[in-house]
């Protein structure tokens, strides 16, 4: 059996005071399936500070730590350039540089590479670059499996590590031929909306991802798919979950906002379509949610009344009950 394993990546981007971004990534397995987010939770913040020297400590012009929430690298190397040119982390000269971070996946070979830009260095000062990515991980497992000449498929979704509940995720493909997305391919035996059997070929693979309220798409381009061959495909969200769990009677939905949105809009509020990140309904039952901070906007009756639970923090792997 074979096990391919892809990072998903979006860039979405958190920018500090020194203005550094994500100005482009790639990812690519060796067996050639490349991933492309159209739309999705997936996260990458970048923040840097310079600060002076301590007095015990080697000096060092760029220090990069890189934090990962949930199953996704086991390593990464840093190449600071500057014009194209190769710079030592260790004694940068002042001036402005790119960053280039490359993750090794946690599973079968390939990796990630992530580009930043704006990172400053100031004289006889210390540069740290924190970079934090929240991404999904998917697993691909090969195995034979005679289907009188046809390609096996099933697509499952597993909110996180461990955690295979299908309930408010579900995720069903939608199959094109390579480098064309106009038109959708029939597949030749479906056996419902995740499942089923193709001819052989190299797909471009739309995975839609069912969440009430924040439905998603992830592309898995050029997916070789070979005759009596089962591929089993598990998206790792590395999400939390999310319910409500107090004692306010007659709570219908639950509504998701950033932080701080309460304290903006004060008083007892309203939904905000636009605004909101996340709409749980029935409220009662764990929904899957990005890990994050949000203030959360409590829908009783049916509109008959709102009220704020501020700073619930999501984090990957568990659940935040709102009370």
């Amino acid at each position: 059996m074979k096990r391919f394993v892809l990072i998903l990546f979006s860039c979405i981007i958190g920018l500090s005071l020194c203005a550094q971004q994500v100005t482009g990534f790639t990812y690519k397995l060796d067996n050639g399936i490349n991933v492309k987010m159209e739309k999705a939770w997936s996260r990458v913040w970048v923040q840097q500070t310079q600060t002076n020297f301590a007095s015990n400590e080697q000096p060092q012009s760029v220090v990069v730590n890189v934090r990962v929430m949930g199953e996704l690298t086991k390593g990464h190397t840093f190449k600071l350039t500057s014009a194209g040119k190769d710079i030592k982390l260790k004694d940068a000269a002042p001036g402005t540089y790119d960053l280039r971070v490359t993750s090794s996946l946690a599973g079968k070979p390939g990796n990630i590479v992530t580009n930043i830009s704006g990172v400053v260095v100031k004289p006889k000062m210390k540069t740290t670059v924190n970079v934090t990515i929240y991404d999904y991980q998917i697993n691909i497992e090969e195995s034979p499996l005679s289907s009188k000449g046809l390609a096996s498929y099933d697509f499952k979704i597993n909110r996180y590590r461990g955690n295979n509940d299908q309930t408010y995720n579900q995720a069903q493909p939608v199959f094109y031929a390579k480098g064309s997305k106009e038109k959708a391919i029939n597949t030749d035996e479906p056996s419902g909306k995740n499942s089923g059997k193709i001819k052989p070929g190299t797909y471009d693979v739309l995975v839609n991802i069912e969440i009430p309220g924040f439905n998603q798409k992830v592309w898995l381009e050029n997916f070789a798919m070979k005759a009596d061959v089962s591929y089993r495909v598990t998206i790792n969200m590395n999400s939390g979950e999310i319910m409500y769990g107090g004692t306010v009677r007659d709570v219908t939905k639950l509504h998701l906002y950033p932080a701080g949105t309460a304290d903006k809009v004060q008083g007892g509020g309203k939904p905000d379509r636009i605004a909101e990140f996340l709409v749980c309904e029935p409220p009662t039952v764990k929904f899957p949610c990005m890990p994050g901070t949000f203030d959360v906007l409590l829908n009783i009756g049916n509109g008959k009344k709102y009220e704020w639970r501020k700073g619930i923090i999501v984090r990957t792997g568990t659940v935040a009950v709102v009370k």
